[in-house]
């Protein structure tokens, strides 16, 4: 009885490990100039409680705990991106409406 426990519990941790990373993501339109999305990308990060923000030429990148954040400025396209990455599709969710909704 052991033993098939231990073999049941190792398939549901490999299928947990196999399922990954949750991701979820958000857009909109924008007119700011490339500069100003990022400034606004870079504030909506820190309000939502995000630290360790880079700022590459057209992303801005930040972490949560297990949770990665990415602003994507397509200011060329006249669009925002927003990515949350973590393990619970949940706060994932949650994230990334923060971030979309105080952009």
């Amino acid at each position: 009885m052991k033993a098939t426990l231990m073999v049941i519990t190792a398939c549901l941790v490999s299928t947990a490990a196999l399922a990954g990373p949750s991701m979820s993501t958000k857009w909109t339109d924008t007119d700011l100039s490339l500069d100003r999305c990022k400034q606004r990308a870079e504030r909506a990060l820190r309000d939502a409680k995000f630290t360790g923000i880079k700022v590459l030429n057209y992303s801005v990148f930040a972490e949560r705990g297990d949770y990665s954040a990415m602003v994507r400025c397509a200011t060329d396209k006249t669009m925002v991106f927003f990515a949350v990455a973590g393990p619970d599709v949940e706060r994932t969710n949650r994230y990334v409406d923060d971030i979309g909704d105080g952009f």
